[in-house]
């Protein structure tokens, strides 16, 4: 696991793309979700929560980042 802590936390490229990631997979799903409302189970509710999470972490991480130049 440090391994894997010390390539993120030294790599301004893999920050960015986690950031990218989380946003763009938060997008899709709220444009799929407000769009192509489906009926919706206990269990999609708990995941789209969840996913409402991620950007929250991804500005944490573009802070952190910014914070350590």
């Amino acid at each position: 696991m440090s391994r894997l802590y010390r390539f993120i936390t030294e790599n301004a490229l893999m920050s960015i793309i986690i950031i990218a990631w989380a946003l763009t997979l938060t997008t899709v799903i709220t444009v799929k979700v407000f769009f192509d409302p489906p009926d919706i189970p206990a269990g999609t509710v708990a995941a789209f929560t969840t996913v409402f999470g991620l950007p929250a972490l991804a500005f944490t991480v573009w802070k952190w980042r910014r914070d350590k130049q």
